[in-house]
């Protein structure tokens, strides 16, 4: 009995030490330069996710630990004390009680006593609260108009940047050339593009005219990638850094410069959540199998017990 009671202290002060670097974790990836933005906040996260399910399955007691639920999320109120963000971590308590009931009943009553189906049963609802939760922060973060923010560096594929070059190109005619601009290099893109614009050029003018054209090109070019340009580049590499440059320097200065009513904030609070999305789901998919084979070794060792109940069952008459 001593001890149980030592190992259910163990297990709620583990639920609610995780959960509070996972917080925090959280709070360096998008405050802290050079922290690990994704490696430290899913280990811990996982760590939170296997807690709450042995802890499901170890604790006594419902409403102690629906209490004990309830404290590691609000623990998130340190980083964030927004009130915005305090609806939303009673949402995710909620969500977290609702999976706690469902384990809990599923491993009250069944056929045979199966860990790892009974923390599916409520692996969702955990998932989506911790989600939830997630994204709160991360928008009460990034929404501080006052405070430096890590933002995420999106990034284009060259294939969409080429199939957007041939788009225009068939929009505007004289630029038809971005449909090989696959296998350009750069002095031939701008080569190309002078007698797209001139196109009454003499083809037999000086090669010092087309010279100064082929290294004004380069310098324009540079200064738009970001980096400086010989000539033998792929144009289309070129695009791809250009492209992915200023979508960059649009949200980085869009929430330099964004108010209490800019949608940026908003916007990558919702491609965060739809990147946790598939994340989170195999993350809590190892965490119910984690702890499932955890409280499997227990209950071979003695450490839990189980016991046989003679119950009424109910089932369709066919």
């Amino acid at each position: 009995m001593r001890n149980k009671k030592i190992l259910e202290t163990v297990m709620l002060a583990g639920l609610l030490m995780s959960a509070f670097l996972c917080w925090y974790f959280l709070y360096r990836a998008v405050t802290v330069a050079g922290s690990s933005v994704w490696g430290a906040p899913i280990t811990i996260s996982f760590i939170f996710l296997a807690f709450s399910f042995m802890c499901t399955a170890l604790i006594r007691e419902s409403a102690y630990l629906a209490m004990v639920l309830a404290a590691s999320f609000l623990l998130s109120l340190v980083f964030a004390p927004i009130p915005r963000h305090f609806a939303f971590l009673i949402l995710s308590i909620v969500l977290a009680s609702y999976a706690m009931f469902n384990i809990r009943e599923s491993l009250g009553c069944a056929i045979r006593l199966r860990f790892f189906n009974s923390f599916m049963n409520g692996r969702s609802y955990f998932v989506f609260a911790l989600i939830i939760a997630i994204s709160s922060q991360y928008y009460a973060l990034v929404s501080r108009a006052e405070r430096e923010v890590n933002l995420p560096t999106f990034e284009i594929s060259k294939d969409v940047t080429l199939s957007l070059g041939k788009i225009y190109g068939r929009i505007n005619p004289k630029y038809s050339f971005f449909s090989s601009a696959r296998k350009m290099t750069v002095d031939e893109f701008i080569l190309q593009n002078q007698n797209a614009c001139l196109p009454g050029q003499d083809p037999g003018r000086p090669a010092a005219a087309g010279s100064s054209v082929l290294e004004r090109g380069r310098k324009q070019l540079s200064e738009l990638s970001g980096r400086q340009l010989s000539g033998g580049e792929q144009v289309a590499d070129v695009f791809l850094d250009l492209a992915t440059r200023k979508i960059n320097d649009y949200f980085t200065i869009g929430i330099a410069q964004s108010s209490s009513s800019s949608p940026l904030p908003l916007f990558l609070t919702c491609v965060l959540f739809l990147t946790l999305l598939p994340i989170a789901a195999i993350v809590g998919y190892a965490g119910a199998l984690f702890s499932a084979l955890l409280c499997g070794a227990m209950l071979k060792k003695g450490i839990l017990k189980k016991k046989i109940k003679q119950v009424p069952a109910e089932s369709l008459l066919l």
